[in-house]
C-alpha cells in the first residue's frame, strides 16, 4: 500500500515537472501552416491546420512536440514551428492599428484644441464684457455714494429745521404767554385807570355842586 501512494507522488510530481510553461502563450512563425495532432508525434492523426501567426497557450512539452490551446481546441505540435514573439505581420496590423489610434487621438487632440482656444475666445470676449459691466457698476456705486452722501446731507438739514422750527414753536408758546399775560396787566390797569377816572369824576361833581350851592347861599 505504502509503495502504491509512493508510485502516486511520484507519478504527479512527474507530471508537474513536465508541464514548465503553464499559460505561457507562443505563435506560429511567418508564411507557415503548421499541422495540429492528436500526440507527440507524426504518427498522429492531423485534427487542425494552424495559420501563420495563430496565438497559443502552452499546455504540456515533450521533447520537440508541445501540447496546446487555441480557439477551445487542444493539440500537439512540433515546437520548431513556434515563436514567442508576434509574426512580424502581426507586428505591422498592431504597429499600424497603433497608428491609427493616435492618429485618431490626435485628429480629437486637433479638435479639442480649436474647442479650447473658441471657449478661450469666447472667455476673453465674457471677460471684457465683465470688465465693462464692472466699470458701469463702479460709476453707478459712484453715483448712488453721492446721492446718499446727498441724502444724508439732507436729511440732516431737514432734522436741524425740525430742530429750529420745535424751538420757534416753544419760543411762540412763550410769546403767547407773554401776550396773555401782558393783555391781562392792560385789562387791569385799564380797570385801576377808569375806576380812577370814575372817582376823580365823582369827586369833581361833588365839589363842583358843593361850590354851586355856595354861590346860591351868597346871593341870598
Amino acid at each position: 500500500m505504502k509503495q502504491l501512494i509512493s508510485a502516486f507522488a511520484t507519478l504527479i510530481i512527474a507530471s508537474l515537472l513536465a508541464i514548465p510553461g503553464y499559460a505561457k502563450t507562443i505563435y506560429i512563425h511567418d508564411n507557415l501552416r503548421v499541422d495540429m495532432r492528436t500526440g507527440p508525434s507524426v504518427e498522429y492523426r492531423i485534427i487542425d491546420f494552424l495559420r501563420s501567426g495563430t496565438s497559443m497557450e502552452v499546455l504540456k512539452e515533450s521533447g520537440e512536440w508541445i501540447m496546446i490551446r487555441t480557439d477551445g481546441k487542444e493539440g500537439w505540435i512540433q515546437s520548431q514551428y513556434t515563436t514567442e514573439e508576434p509574426i512580424a505581420r502581426d507586428q505591422l496590423a498592431r504597429a499600424l492599428k497603433q497608428i491609427q489610434s493616435l492618429q485618431s487621438e490626435n485628429s480629437s487632440l486637433k479638435s479639442q484644441l480649436s474647442e479650447t482656444r473658441s471657449e478661450l475666445g469666447g472667455l476673453k470676449s465674457d471677460h471684457n464684457k465683465m470688465s465693462n459691466s464692472t466699470e458701469k457698476l463702479q460709476q453707478e456705486l459712484d453715483r448712488i455714494q453721492k446721492v446718499s452722501r446727498n441724502a444724508i446731507a439732507t436729511e440732516a438739514a431737514y432734522r436741524q429745521l425740525q430742530e429750529e422750527a420745535e424751538l420757534l414753536k416753544v419760543d411762540i408758546e412763550k410769546l403767547k404767554v407773554e401776550n396773555i399775560r401782558l393783555s391781562e396787566d392792560n385789562l387791569k390797569e385799564g380797570i385801576q385807570w377808569g375806576a380812577g377816572a370814575v372817582l376823580l369824576g365823582v369827586i369833581l361833581a361833588w365839589l363842583i355842586s358843593k361850590s354851586s350851592a355856595k354861590k346860591r347861599r351868597s346871593e341870598w
